[in-house]
């Protein structure tokens, strides 16, 4: 009986190491895989493989997903990596509302779609969500990823001067 439960703990402990190598992998590839389709893909292949699929990681499938329709030409498989963005991307908040990685992912996709396409309805909620949490210095996130936060949060077209200065400030 202690061989068994030995067996799977280890293999949680497995699922999870894996899960986070998945998310710091994203982490770290999350500007490069806006100007390569070869890193997007392969950042999204290995976020769908991963066997929890908790709201961060969902969170990450929907931004790569998006990139996607950046790599593509084909206006309506533009629109259906946009969809399925923002349908995956509302599972994440709706199971991890208060989690800032996750409304910064959704902000940083839904800030630089079109508006008349209707998918930027949450901008506003996600900037005062994240503003809040930058003015009160509670970004729990590594610091490299962090930096790519602020240089997306500064030249973001929806922030105002004085929104970016509270950026700067911290």
């Amino acid at each position: 009986m202690k061989k068994i439960f030995l067996i799977f703990l280890c293999l949680i402990y497995s699922l999870l190491l894996h899960a986070k190598g998945s998310i710091e992998l994203a982490r770290k590839e999350f500007k490069k895989a806006v100007y390569s389709a070869k890193v997007n893909n392969e950042v999204h292949q290995l976020l769908l493989s991963s066997k929890t699929q908790d709201p961060l990681t969902q969170a990450y499938v929907a931004y790569f997903t998006a990139l996607k329709a950046r790599h593509v030409a084909n206006p309506y498989e533009k629109m259906r990596y946009v969809r399925s963005f923002d349908q995956t991307i509302k599972k994440a908040v709706a199971l991890d509302p208060a989690n800032l990685e996750i409304r910064f992912l959704r902000f940083s996709v839904q800030d630089q779609l079109p508006t008349f396409l209707g998918y930027s309805k949450e901008l506003a909620v996600d900037k005062k969500m994240i503003l809040q949490q930058i003015q009160f210095q509670r970004l729990d996130v590594p610091a490299t990823f962090k930096k790519e936060m602020i240089a997306v949060l500064l030249n973001s077209k929806t922030l105002s001067i004085a929104e970016k200065k509270i950026i700067e400030k911290n």
